[in-house]
C-alpha cells in the first residue's frame, strides 16, 4: 500500500482507492491540497483500539453509500445547517421506507476505516485499516439475523510503509468471522430488547422517542448528561450519529432527528461536497476543540451517507481519524449478496 507522505503518493492513493467512482478533478485537487497542508505527525490511537460498532440494523434504512480518507473545510454556520437539515428532513419524510418481501433479507454493509498507531523506534507508524461488516436482516426482524465481519487487509499509510510494518511485526492479512442471532442480538440488546439507547436502539425505545423536534433535542441532551459527557454538544451529535448508522430509525424518526439537530448551537456545515465512495453529501459537524465529528447527508434524497472524525488541533490537524459508510439492498438469502 501507499505511504501518504508525498504528493505523488497521495495522487495515486486517491485514484486507486475508488477507481470505479466518478470524480470531480477540481474537487480532488482541492481535497488533496487541504490534506497535504494539514497532515501532521501526532499519534492518534494504539493499534488494535477501535471504536465499538453496535450492529442493530433493522427494517427501515436510508439508502446510503461509502467513505473517504480526505476532507476539506468550507465556511458554514448554524443557520445554514438548520435550513439544509430541514430540507433533508422533508425529503426523507416524503419517501417511504422499502418493504422486504417474505423470504428475502435486507443486506446491510458497513465499511469502517479506523486509524491505528504502533510505537516504533523510528517514531511510530500510523495507518488507516478497513473492516467490512455485513448483516442480513429477515423480513420479520424478530427472526434470525446473520452477520459477517471481515478485516480486509486493505490499508492506507499516513506515516510508515509496508517494509517498516514488516520489521515491526505488523501484518495486514484478511480474516473473517460469522455469527447469527435472533432479532439482531449479536452483542445483547438488539431491536427486541425491552430497553434501548442511542447506541443500540430497540423497537420499544424508538416508539417512546418524542415526536416533536425540540422535545427530541431535549431528550438527546438529557441522555448525554446522564451517560456522562465531556465533549459538550459534540457528544450529542455523536449520539445521533450512532442511532442513524444502525439503520434502525424509520423515515419519520430520522426526519424528526434531523430537525432536532438544528437546535445545536455550534452545528456547522464543514463540507458542502463531502465525497464518500463517490456519493456526494453535505457534512454537518460539531467540534469539541480536539476533533470534529461529522454526519454526511445526501442533499438530493435526505439519506444518511456516513460519518467522519477529523482532527482539529495539534500537528495532526486536518487528518481524518476514522470514517464509515454503509449501503443497503435486498438479498435472496443469508450469506448471499444481491444479484
Amino acid at each position: 500500500m501507499t505511504d501518504l507522505r508525498s504528493s505523488d503518493d497521495l495522487d495515486r492513493a486517491l485514484s486507486a482507492l475508488h477507481a470505479d467512482a466518478e470524480t470531480d478533478s477540481a474537487r480532488i485537487q482541492q481535497t488533496r491540497a487541504a490534506f497535504l497542508d494539514a497532515v501532521g505527525q501526532t499519534p492518534v490511537k494504539k493499534r488494535g483500539s477501535r471504536r465499538r460498532w453496535v450492529i442493530a440494523a433493522a427494517a427501515a434504512l436510508a439508502l446510503v453509500a461509502g467513505g473517504s480518507l480526505y476532507t476539506t473545510t468550507l465556511a458554514g454556520g448554524s443557520a445554514e445547517a438548520k435550513v439544509e437539515l430541514d430540507d433533508a428532513a422533508q425529503r426523507i419524510a416524503a419517501t417511504p421506507d422499502p418493504v422486504v418481501a417474505p423470504g428475502k433479507y435486507r443486506y446491510l454493509v458497513w465499511h469502517v476505516w479506523n486509524t491505528n498507531y504502533t510505537e516504533t523506534p523510528g517514531g511510530g507508524l500510523r495507518v488507516l485499516e478497513e473492516t467490512v461488516i455485513e448483516v442480513w436482516v429477515p423480513a420479520n426482524i424478530r427472526g434470525t439475523w446473520y452477520r459477517r465481519d471481515t478485516d480486509t487487509g486493505r490499508h492506507q499509510w499516513i506515516k510508515g510503509s509496508n517494509e517498516e510494518a514488516r520489521k515491526a511485526g505488523i501484518s495486514f492479512g484478511r480474516s473473517t468471522t460469522t455469527s447469527s442471532a435472533r432479532c439482531g442480538a449479536f452483542d445483547g440488546g438488539g431491536p427486541c430488547a425491552k430497553n434501548g439507547s442511542w447506541q443500540d436502539p430497540s423497537l420499544d425505545w424508538i416508539a417512546g422517542l418524542p415526536k416533536d423536534p425540540k422535545a427530541l433535542f431535549e431528550q438527546l441532551k438529557k441522555d448525554g448528561t446522564i451517560q456522562g459527557n465531556d465533549r459538550g454538544e459534540t457528544e450529542l451529535l455523536v449520539k445521533a450519529q450512532d442511532a442513524l448508522r444502525t439503520g434502525m430509525l424509520p423515515a419519520d424518526v430520522r426526519a424528526t432527528l434531523y430537525r432536532a439537530l438544528g437546535n445545536l448551537e455550534n452545528l456547522k456545515i464543514s463540507d458542502k461536497a463531502a465525497n464518500l465512495d463517490g456519493q456526494i453529501g453535505i457534512a454537518y459537524s460539531s467540534d469539541d476543540g480536539s476533533s470534529r465529528e461529522e454526519i454526511v447527508i445526501d442533499p438530493k434524497t435526505g439519506a444518511y451517507i456516513g460519518s467522519r472524525e477529523v482532527a482539529t488541533s495539534g500537528r495532526n490537524r486536518g487528518h481524518v481519524l476514522s470514517y464509515s459508510s454503509f449501503t443497503t439492498s435486498i438479498a435472496p438469502a443469508p450469506w448471499k449478496t444481491p444479484r
